[in-house]
């Protein structure tokens, strides 16, 4: 069983290719099919195709993003880690806005297979994807 570093890290790094804009390596992170669902939006991506879409649409929105201020609770038993964050946008057309947010991660194996996310304000996530 994977240690308590061992979630922390993989949301940091998930974290630090997103805020990079490598969607190939954020990708890598989820199950072929994974489900992620933004709970504050009534979003739910079904497989990676799906979750592709939501994070193209993400980064043509936003030049830029920065995840900051963790606070991670892992739980073993469930193989799964919580974290409440900051994010600092700033849009296309240069505005600023940051948002509070909190995701939970469940893994199978070393990847992602569901991720629930809720987010202060208008939600970042949303189009390419399902609800």
């Amino acid at each position: 069983m994977p240690d308590r570093e061992f979630y922390i890290d993989t949301v940091v790094a998930y974290f630090r290719a997103l805020d990079a804009r490598h969607l190939h390596e954020v990708l890598d992170y989820f199950n072929a099919d994974a489900v992620f669902t933004v709970q504050s939006a009534y979003i739910e991506c079904r497989g990676r195709d799906e979750i592709e879409a939501m994070f193209e649409h993400y980064l043509a929105t936003y030049a830029s993003g920065l995840h900051t201020d963790f606070e991670h609770i892992v739980d073993h038993a469930h193989a799964s880690i919580s974290s409440r964050f900051r994010v600092e946008l700033e849009t296309t057309d240069g505005r600023r806005e940051t948002r509070h947010s909190v995701n939970h991660w469940y893994f199978d194996g070393d990847r992602f297979q569901r991720v629930y996310v809720w987010i202060s304000g208008e939600s970042v996530l949303g189009a390419g994807s399902r609800s």
